[in-house]
This record gives structure tokens, C-alpha cells and sequence, in this order.
């Protein structure tokens, strides 16, 4: 039940990122949504539930941008590994450091792009516009990557404990 959870979510967020987020102007210069979700796999869940879904969706975005093919794979397969040796080293249940690393993960996304955007064209300049964009994610992220964040894991294991309710083997 857990990765047919995963599944909706991750559709949602594709669906939302490659249609609805363009169409309205309240969501322009929005940062990108499964950065959460990736956040959300390495602080909680086991590198086996989480693992196979940064790959997966990774290539689905990949597939659906018009970027270099592996960009978002990239991004989503080290920041989902920089996650996993964060948590060996900080305490998760902490929530006053999600807003810390949802910002770290909006600037690790946006690093990537620019490295991949000056290594396949060297002689272009940083656009303006980068920057304000850069600086609207992080905004945008601070308010309210924390909360869907943990709205995400209150509903996963609010749907665990009623999986529980019909299934006692469940874990």
C-alpha cells in the first residue's frame, strides 16, 4: 500500500509540475515539488521503499522536461544519497531543520542545473533572471516545504495506522 501511496503522489507532482504550475501565475518561479518527496524518503523511510521511487520518477521528469536527459535523475539520486548520510549524522525527528535542508536542496537542484547549463554551453552568461528565480524558490520553500513535508508523513502514517486496523500482519 505504501508504494501505490508513492505512485499517486509522485503522479500528482508530475502531473501539477508539467501542467498546473505553468498555468497559473500564483505558482511561477515554484520550486520543484518532488525535491520534497525525495527530502521526505531519505529522512523517513528505508533506502528500499525510497530508492526505487527517485530513480523511477527521476526518469519520468527527465522524460517530461525539455532539459539534458539525467538532469533531474542527477539531481534527485545525489541529493536522495547526501540525505541518507545526513541522517546518520543528525537527529530526523528534529522539524526545526527541515526548513535548513528543503533550502539546501532548492540550491543543490539549482547548482546542477547551472553546472549542466556552463558545461554544455561554456561561453553563456548567467541569465538575470536566475537569480530572482533562485531567490523565489527559496522563499516559497521556506514557507511551505516544512509543512507538505509534514503533512506527507502525517498522512502516511495516518493511512499506515488504519492499514493496521485491517490488517494486524501489516507492519
Amino acid at each position: 500500500m505504501t508504494y501505490l501511496l508513492y505512485t499517486i503522489v509522485c503522479l500528482l507532482v508530475v502531473v501539477f509540475q508539467s501542467t498546473l504550475s505553468m498555468h497559473f501565475a500564483i505558482f511561477s518561479g515554484m520550486y520543484d515539488l518532488f525535491l520534497l518527496f525525495v527530502v521526505y524518503l531519505g529522512f523517513y523511510r528505508t533506502i528500499q521503499e525510497g530508492f526505487p521511487f527517485v530513480i523511477l520518477f527521476g526518469l519520468a521528469m527527465d522524460a517530461l522536461s525539455s532539459g539534458p536527459f539525467g538532469l533531474y535523475l542527477t539531481s534527485y539520486f545525489w541529493l536522495y544519497i547526501s540525505i541518507l548520510g545526513m541522517t546518520r549524522f543528525m537527529r530526523v525527528s528534529n522539524n526545526m531543520i527541515l526548513p535548513l535542508v528543503v533550502v539546501g536542496s532548492i540550491l543543490f537542484q539549482n547548482i546542477i542545473f547551472l553546472g549542466t547549463m556552463t558545461f554544455f554551453v561554456p561561453e553563456v552568461k548567467i541569465p538575470a533572471f536566475f537569480y530572482r528565480n533562485v531567490i523565489t524558490q527559496l522563499l516559497w520553500s521556506v514557507i511551505t516545504g516544512p509543512v507538505l513535508i509534514l503533512l506527507f508523513r502525517r498522512l502516511h502514517l495516518t493511512l499506515e495506522k488504519w492499514l493496521k486496523t485491517f490488517q494486524p500482519e501489516y507492519r
